[in-house]
């Protein structure tokens, strides 16, 4: 799923992006290779602001999965903001926080197209339980052997 890697220029990839957003409101950004793969929304900007939703440690399918319901939220009005915890029913998943992202730079094809005078896009990532029922930063071991890595830091730990 990386277009970079099919050998598509970072201009296509743009327009290809655009064009999600025109026909569904939104689009993502899936990244690999350079660190932790995760992926991303664009477009989630342009509802009154709102920060665009980050998720790691999941495949593609699970990851849109994911961010697609909290972005039709977001279209109907919902406000997500940093600290929030939710229940989500989808992809075995129990738990949601949601993290600032620390470096939004990060979120490029969203910064490529919103980013503005006025600032960066902000990003919010959406960590989730594991199986267990445990957040990621609850066990023991080094941050790179989480399999969710955190592009911020949790409020509530």
């Amino acid at each position: 799923m990386c277009l970079k890697c099919e050998g598509w220029s970072d201009e296509e990839i743009l327009e290809s992006s655009r064009r999600a957003i025109e026909l569904h409101g939104w689009g993502y950004v899936h990244v690999e290779g350079g660190g932790p793969c995760f992926t991303y929304t664009v477009g989630l900007t342009r509802f009154h602001g709102h920060a665009e939703l980050l998720v790691t440690g999941l495949d593609v399918g699970q990851a849109t999965t994911l961010l697609d319901d909290l972005a039709d939220q977001v279209r109907h009005g919902f406000r997500l903001v940093a600290g929030d915890l939710l229940v989500e029913g989808c992809c075995d998943v129990h738990r949601l926080q949601l993290v600032q992202v620390s470096e939004p730079g990060r979120l490029a094809q969203a910064q490529e197209i919103y980013a503005s005078s006025a600032g960066m896009v902000p990003g919010l990532q959406v960590v989730y339980t594991e199986a267990c029922g445990h957040w990621p930063w609850e066990h023991d071991g080094p941050e790179s052997q989480w399999r969710q890595p955190l592009f911020g830091r949790p409020r509530h730990r």
